[in-house]
């Protein structure tokens, strides 16, 4: 389905696997104690992170410790490489995390889920079809192995007016909402129907964006 806007590229900014982690380190972040092994993994861009560890859920042995988008976004960083999201994985095997990291980056580089509007980086939103979810995302919102899910996101004014399109549009119910302004000063909801209503949900939300982007000032 064609959205309106430029697709924009998203990236891994850093990436680390520690094979074998120590007791101390497995204590302080709640991993599991079959699991030796972790990734550490950031990208520029928080809700394509966040999608890529639930896809790794799908394809390798491994479970998402914790995701968390930084406050203000990749504006506010320590490094340049700190990316705007940061998600932590774990798995029995080192050989299961260096699947799961290669899924992920490879999910990231494939994805055109973040639009530019104007082209020139002043509106973007983000429309994402995930189907199924998979244990990530049945983890934390509640969902089913066979369920769809749209995942978008977009700026307080615009994505608020935009999500309510999103659910008239498509028969779909509210699995997350994420008011406004959130970490990275955004308004997102996540979705969840049959894979055709999810399609739906998100072409009414993207062209909602691109009614907004054009005529900002109209109530």
């Amino acid at each position: 389905m064609a959205y309106p806007g430029r697709p924009v590229d998203q990236v891994i900014t850093s990436k680390k696997i520690i094979a074998n982690m120590k007791q101390e380190f497995r204590e302080m972040c709640n991993i599991p104690e079959n699991h030796q092994s972790v990734g550490v993994i950031t990208t520029d861009q928080p809700d394509i992170l966040r999608c890529a560890v639930d896809d790794a859920t799908k394809k390798t042995r491994v479970e998402v410790i914790s995701f968390s988008p930084y406050y203000g976004g990749s504006a506010v960083k320590w490094s340049a490489n700190s990316g705007s999201a940061y998600a932590l994985i774990s798995g029995e095997k080192v050989a299961d995390v260096k699947s799961a990291m290669q899924s992920i980056e490879d999910y990231v580089r494939r994805s055109r889920f973040l639009f530019d509007l104007k082209g020139d980086g002043s509106l973007k939103y983000f429309v994402g079809l995930i189907s199924p979810a998979g244990k990530y995302f049945q983890k934390e919102l509640g969902v089913t192995a066979g369920d769809a899910l749209a995942y978008v996101a977009g700026p307080p004014v615009e994505a608020m007016y935009s999500i309510d399109q999103a659910l008239k549009g498509g028969d779909v119910k509210v699995a997350q909402f994420i008011a406004p302004p959130d970490n990275d000063n955004c308004a997102k909801a996540i979705l969840v129907g049959n894979e055709s209503a999810c399609k739906n949900a998100l072409n009414a939300f993207a062209q909602a964006m691109d009614q907004c982007g054009k005529d900002p000032l109209t109530t």
